[in-house]
């Protein structure tokens, strides 16, 4: 049976700093029924950065490392978000918006000038 975890289950697992959670979120995420959703990995992301001050570099290449542990929903989205994040300022969810341009050439409309100098122009 598949179980959808939410960023709390993933923090435990990265974090290691609750011993009870901690083996909780091991035993979910090492089954191999964890999924999640890229908005889980934003959150993650900006509660890596901004509660526990992890370098930005860190959190991407951290956050692909659990992706080979747990199912996301647009997988290849959400690793090429993990990089850019960890090599950008830009926040989590515009690289998630640079991702779905740039892989699946979504279109982008944005008045944010930071995010839209690393988009691709479609018409």
């Amino acid at each position: 049976m598949q179980t959808l975890i939410d960023e709390t289950v993933i923090l435990r697992y990265l974090l290691e700093d609750e011993p009870r959670t901690f083996q909780q979120a091991c035993s979910v995420i090492e089954s191999g029924e964890a999924y999640t959703y890229p908005e889980i990995f934003a959150r993650c992301a900006v509660t890596l950065r901004d509660v526990y001050r992890v370098p930005r570099s860190q959190i991407g290449a951290v956050l692909n490392e659990v992706l080979d542990d747990i199912y996301v929903v647009e997988d290849d989205t959400v690793r090429y978000a993990n990089n850019l994040f960890g090599t950008s300022m830009l926040d989590y969810v515009d690289c998630l918006f640079v991702a779905r341009n740039t892989l699946k050439k979504e279109h982008v409309m944005s008045f944010d000038k930071p995010l839209m100098k690393r988009t691709l122009p479609y018409p």
